[in-house]
Protein backbone atom coordinates (compact mmCIF):
# COMPACT_ATOMS: atom_id res chain seq x y z
CA UNK A 1 0.00 0.00 0.00
CA UNK A 2 2.47 2.35 1.00
CA UNK A 3 4.80 1.37 -2.15
CA UNK A 4 1.80 2.67 -4.09
CA UNK A 5 1.57 6.09 -2.26
CA UNK A 6 4.93 6.70 -2.93
CA UNK A 7 4.32 5.98 -6.70
CA UNK A 8 1.32 8.38 -6.48
CA UNK A 9 3.37 10.90 -5.42
CA UNK A 10 5.76 10.18 -7.94
CA UNK A 11 2.93 10.59 -10.65
CA UNK A 12 1.98 13.86 -8.80
CA UNK A 13 5.19 15.16 -8.99
CA UNK A 14 5.98 14.21 -12.39
CA UNK A 15 3.04 16.18 -13.72
CA UNK A 16 3.86 19.09 -11.68
CA UNK A 17 7.65 19.09 -13.23
CA UNK A 18 6.30 18.86 -17.15
CA UNK A 19 3.01 21.73 -16.03
CA UNK A 20 6.46 23.83 -14.95
CA UNK A 21 8.22 23.04 -18.04
CA UNK A 22 5.98 24.25 -20.30
CA UNK A 23 4.88 27.31 -18.19
CA UNK A 24 8.83 28.09 -18.13
CA UNK A 25 8.98 27.55 -22.22
CA UNK A 26 6.27 29.94 -22.94
CA UNK A 27 6.93 32.64 -20.72
CA UNK A 28 10.29 32.15 -19.36
CA UNK A 29 9.22 32.97 -15.58
CA UNK A 30 12.17 33.23 -13.64
CA UNK A 31 11.36 31.90 -10.40
CA UNK A 32 10.68 28.35 -12.48
CA UNK A 33 14.62 28.11 -12.93
CA UNK A 34 14.94 27.33 -9.42
CA UNK A 35 12.19 25.07 -8.96
CA UNK A 36 12.81 23.25 -11.83
CA UNK A 37 15.79 21.53 -10.68
CA UNK A 38 15.02 20.35 -7.44
CA UNK A 39 10.96 19.52 -8.83
CA UNK A 40 12.55 16.82 -11.01
CA UNK A 41 14.94 14.78 -8.47
CA UNK A 42 11.39 15.39 -5.88
CA UNK A 43 10.46 12.41 -8.68
CA UNK A 44 13.79 10.47 -8.20
CA UNK A 45 13.06 10.76 -5.00
CA UNK A 46 9.26 9.30 -4.54
CA UNK A 47 10.21 6.83 -7.12
CA UNK A 48 13.35 5.05 -5.40
CA UNK A 49 11.33 4.86 -2.10
CA UNK A 50 8.23 2.90 -4.02
CA UNK A 51 10.83 0.77 -6.10
CA UNK A 52 12.54 -0.75 -3.12
CA UNK A 53 9.70 -2.99 -2.45
CA UNK A 54 10.90 -4.99 -6.30
CA UNK A 55 14.22 -4.00 -6.10
CA UNK A 56 15.30 -4.82 -2.49
CA UNK A 57 18.15 -3.83 -0.36
CA UNK A 58 21.51 -3.90 -1.85
CA UNK A 59 24.40 -1.86 -4.29
CA UNK A 60 21.08 -0.84 -6.61
CA UNK A 61 18.88 0.98 -4.13
CA UNK A 62 21.57 2.17 -2.15
CA UNK A 63 22.93 4.00 -5.51
CA UNK A 64 19.52 5.13 -6.35
CA UNK A 65 19.40 6.48 -3.10
CA UNK A 66 22.21 8.85 -2.92
CA UNK A 67 20.89 11.43 -5.39
CA UNK A 68 18.16 12.19 -3.65
CA UNK A 69 20.23 13.31 -0.99
CA UNK A 70 22.72 14.97 -2.65
CA UNK A 71 20.30 17.51 -4.55
CA UNK A 72 17.99 17.69 -1.66
CA UNK A 73 21.21 19.18 0.46
CA UNK A 74 22.50 20.94 -2.48
CA UNK A 75 19.07 22.69 -3.74
CA UNK A 76 16.38 21.85 -1.35
CA UNK A 77 16.33 25.39 -0.39
CA UNK A 78 16.55 26.64 -3.52
CA UNK A 79 12.45 27.54 -3.00
CA UNK A 80 13.77 30.50 -1.08
CA UNK A 81 14.86 32.41 -4.24
CA UNK A 82 12.33 31.34 -5.75
CA UNK A 83 9.80 32.90 -3.18
CA UNK A 84 12.02 36.15 -3.91
CA UNK A 85 11.39 36.18 -7.01
CA UNK A 86 7.73 35.51 -6.77
CA UNK A 87 7.32 38.68 -4.81
CA UNK A 88 9.05 40.35 -7.76
CA UNK A 89 6.72 39.04 -9.90
CA UNK A 90 4.07 40.05 -7.74
CA UNK A 91 5.25 43.66 -8.30
CA UNK A 92 6.33 44.18 -4.05
CA UNK A 93 8.51 47.32 -4.09
CA UNK A 94 10.83 45.84 -1.26
CA UNK A 95 11.80 43.01 -3.60
CA UNK A 96 12.49 45.19 -6.89
CA UNK A 97 16.42 45.96 -6.41
CA UNK A 98 19.06 43.36 -6.57
CA UNK A 99 20.58 44.00 -3.06
CA UNK A 100 16.78 43.04 -1.98
CA UNK A 101 17.13 39.74 -4.06
CA UNK A 102 20.74 39.10 -3.14
CA UNK A 103 19.56 38.93 0.69
CA UNK A 104 17.35 35.56 -0.61
CA UNK A 105 20.20 34.06 -2.65
CA UNK A 106 22.63 34.83 0.75
CA UNK A 107 19.98 33.14 2.72
CA UNK A 108 20.02 30.17 0.05
CA UNK A 109 23.92 30.17 -0.14
CA UNK A 110 24.54 29.86 3.76
CA UNK A 111 21.72 26.75 4.16
CA UNK A 112 23.68 24.90 1.47
CA UNK A 113 26.91 25.43 2.79
CA UNK A 114 25.39 24.23 6.20
CA UNK A 115 24.47 21.15 4.61
CA UNK A 116 28.08 20.87 2.67
CA UNK A 117 29.87 18.83 4.83
CA UNK A 118 27.18 16.25 5.25
CA UNK A 119 28.56 14.66 1.28
CA UNK A 120 31.38 13.18 3.14
CA UNK A 121 30.47 12.88 6.58
CA UNK A 122 26.93 11.34 6.29
CA UNK A 123 25.92 7.53 5.74
CA UNK A 124 22.76 5.91 5.00
CA UNK A 125 20.93 2.23 6.12
CA UNK A 126 18.65 0.10 5.11
CA UNK A 127 15.44 0.94 6.79
CA UNK A 128 12.18 -1.09 6.97
CA UNK A 129 8.50 0.39 7.71
CA UNK A 130 5.09 -0.78 6.58
CA UNK A 131 5.82 -2.07 3.44
CA UNK A 132 8.68 -0.04 2.50
CA UNK A 133 12.28 -0.99 1.71
CA UNK A 134 14.71 2.39 1.76
CA UNK A 135 17.68 3.90 2.78
CA UNK A 136 17.90 6.50 4.80
CA UNK A 137 19.72 8.93 7.08
CA UNK A 138 18.42 7.95 10.38
CA UNK A 139 17.39 4.55 11.82
CA UNK A 140 14.26 4.61 14.76
CA UNK A 141 13.11 2.22 17.13
CA UNK A 142 9.96 2.56 13.95
CA UNK A 143 11.86 1.90 11.02
CA UNK A 144 14.94 -0.63 12.19
CA UNK A 145 15.13 -3.83 10.02
CA UNK A 146 15.69 -6.13 13.61
CA UNK A 147 15.86 -5.28 17.02
CA UNK A 148 19.38 -5.52 17.06
CA UNK A 149 20.10 -2.83 14.29
CA UNK A 150 21.72 0.20 15.88
CA UNK A 151 19.45 3.61 16.11
CA UNK A 152 21.01 6.75 14.22
CA UNK A 153 19.61 10.00 14.91
CA UNK A 154 19.11 12.39 12.82
CA UNK A 155 20.18 15.89 12.19
CA UNK A 156 17.71 18.94 12.42
CA UNK A 157 16.67 20.04 9.11
CA UNK A 158 17.43 23.86 9.36
CA UNK A 159 17.62 24.13 5.98
CA UNK A 160 13.57 22.67 4.83
CA UNK A 161 12.70 24.66 8.31
CA UNK A 162 13.92 27.79 7.32
CA UNK A 163 12.90 27.38 3.33
CA UNK A 164 9.00 26.42 4.95
CA UNK A 165 8.94 29.66 6.59
CA UNK A 166 10.11 31.76 3.68
CA UNK A 167 7.49 29.97 1.34
CA UNK A 168 4.98 30.27 3.73
CA UNK A 169 5.98 34.09 4.67
CA UNK A 170 5.67 35.18 1.19
CA UNK A 171 2.54 33.37 0.51
CA UNK A 172 1.10 35.18 3.22
CA UNK A 173 1.96 38.18 1.62
CA UNK A 174 0.34 36.82 -1.69
CA UNK A 175 -2.94 36.09 -0.18
CA UNK A 176 -3.06 39.76 2.00
CA UNK A 177 -2.32 41.29 -1.48
CA UNK A 178 -3.01 39.41 -3.91
CA UNK A 179 -6.08 37.28 -2.74
CA UNK A 180 -3.71 34.35 -3.58
CA UNK A 181 -3.97 31.72 -0.80
CA UNK A 182 -2.48 28.42 -2.15
CA UNK A 183 1.72 28.92 -1.86
CA UNK A 184 0.85 29.65 1.81
CA UNK A 185 -1.59 26.68 2.30
CA UNK A 186 1.57 25.10 0.62
CA UNK A 187 4.02 26.03 2.88
CA UNK A 188 1.52 25.30 6.45
CA UNK A 189 0.93 21.43 4.47
CA UNK A 190 4.54 20.66 4.33
CA UNK A 191 5.53 22.01 8.18
CA UNK A 192 2.81 20.05 9.34
CA UNK A 193 3.14 17.10 7.39
CA UNK A 194 7.08 17.35 8.44
CA UNK A 195 6.57 18.47 11.99
CA UNK A 196 2.79 16.34 13.13
CA UNK A 197 4.35 12.86 14.16
CA UNK A 198 1.14 11.22 13.30
CA UNK A 199 1.58 12.52 9.87
CA UNK A 200 5.54 11.80 9.43
CA UNK A 201 5.45 8.58 10.53
CA UNK A 202 3.11 8.09 7.45
CA UNK A 203 5.15 9.29 5.47
CA UNK A 204 3.20 12.00 4.13
CA UNK A 205 5.78 14.63 4.19
CA UNK A 206 6.42 13.28 0.82
CA UNK A 207 2.28 14.10 0.59
CA UNK A 208 3.46 17.62 1.71
CA UNK A 209 6.42 18.47 -1.22
CA UNK A 210 3.43 18.03 -3.53
CA UNK A 211 1.81 20.87 -1.84
CA UNK A 212 4.84 23.01 -1.57
CA UNK A 213 5.90 22.80 -4.65
CA UNK A 214 2.69 22.69 -6.55
CA UNK A 215 1.50 25.82 -4.18
CA UNK A 216 4.90 27.68 -5.68
CA UNK A 217 4.51 26.76 -9.76
CA UNK A 218 0.86 27.74 -9.40
CA UNK A 219 1.78 31.08 -7.84
CA UNK A 220 3.79 31.79 -10.43
CA UNK A 221 1.15 30.80 -13.28
CA UNK A 222 -1.27 33.09 -10.82
CA UNK A 223 0.89 35.84 -10.82
CA UNK A 224 1.70 35.71 -14.95
CA UNK A 225 -2.12 34.95 -15.91
CA UNK A 226 -2.97 38.05 -13.99
CA UNK A 227 -0.28 40.06 -15.51
CA UNK A 228 -1.28 38.63 -18.67
CA UNK A 229 -4.78 40.16 -18.39
CA UNK A 230 -3.94 43.61 -17.14
CA UNK A 231 -1.69 43.64 -20.66
CA UNK A 232 -4.75 42.84 -22.64
CA UNK A 233 -7.03 45.05 -21.07
CA UNK A 234 -4.19 47.87 -21.20
CA UNK A 235 -4.24 47.25 -24.94
CA UNK A 236 -8.13 47.59 -25.87
CA UNK A 237 -8.54 50.44 -27.74
CA UNK A 238 -10.84 53.12 -26.38
CA UNK A 239 -14.62 53.43 -27.91
CA UNK A 240 -14.15 55.73 -30.38
CA UNK A 241 -18.14 56.21 -30.45
CA UNK A 242 -17.37 57.32 -26.54
CA UNK A 243 -15.02 60.10 -27.95
CA UNK A 244 -15.88 61.12 -31.30
CA UNK A 245 -16.52 64.62 -30.84
CA UNK A 246 -19.78 66.33 -31.75
CA UNK A 247 -20.63 67.08 -35.58
CA UNK A 248 -22.60 69.90 -36.61
CA UNK A 249 -25.99 68.98 -37.54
Amino acid sequence: MYSLMFLAFAIAQTALFVWAVRLWRETRAKPLVVILVPQFFLIWDNLRVASGIVIGFGGPLYWMTWPAFWVHWLSGCWLIIASGSILRLAGFEFVQNRAAMGVFCLATVALMLHELPLFWTKEIYPVCEYDLIRYSGSVTEANRCSPDQALVKGEFPIAPVVTCFVVIGTGIALWIRRGFPWMAIGGIVMLLTAAVPILNRHRLDNLGEIFIEGGSILAVWFLIRKAGVKVQQDRVPQNPVAHRAPTAN
